[in-house]
C-alpha cells in the first residue's frame, strides 16, 4: 500500500505518519490480530503492489525468527549464571527464668535456578 492509498483509507492527509500507520496494521495481520476479511484484502494486495509484498514477507521474517528465538530453551552456560543464591536465616530467641536472653542465629544457603532460565 503507498502512501496515497493509506491516506484514503483513513481520510488524513497526514503523510509522515502513513508509512508507520501501514506497518502497524501489517503486524497485526500476521499476528492474528485483524478480521480474517481484512487480512484477505491486504494480502489480494500484495500480489499486485511488489512494495507491499516484499514489506509483507520481510515482517512474517522477522516475527518468524522471533517467534523461533523466544522458544529455544537457553544454553546451560547461560541458565547456569542465571542461577541464584538463596539464603535462609533463622533467629531463635530464648528468655531463661533469670531474665537472661540468649539469640541463636543459623543461616542456610541453597542455589536455585531462576523460573522460565
Amino acid at each position: 500500500m503507498n502512501q496515497d492509498d493509506m491516506r484514503a483509507r483513513r481520510g488524513t492527509d497526514a503523510a509522515d505518519s502513513a508509512p508507520r500507520d501501514a506497518r502497524y496494521r501489517l503486524e497485526e495481520a500476521l499476528d492474528g490480530e485483524l478480521p480474517r476479511e481484512t487480512v484477505e484484502r491486504m494480502e489480494r494486495h500484495t500480489e499486485d503492489c511488489p512494495e507491499c509484498a516484499e514489506e509483507w514477507e520481510r515482517v512474517r521474517r522477522i516475527k518468524e525468527l522471533v517467534r523461533r528465538s523466544c522458544a529455544d530453551r537457553a544454553p546451560s552456560s547461560l541458565r547456569e549464571r542465571i542461577t541464584v543464591e538463596c539464603q535462609s536465616v533463622s533467629v531463635t530467641r530464648t528468655t531463661e527464668v533469670d531474665g537472661t536472653t540468649s539469640v541463636h542465629i543459623s543461616a542456610t544457603s541453597s542455589r536455585r535456578e531462576l523460573p522460565g532460565a
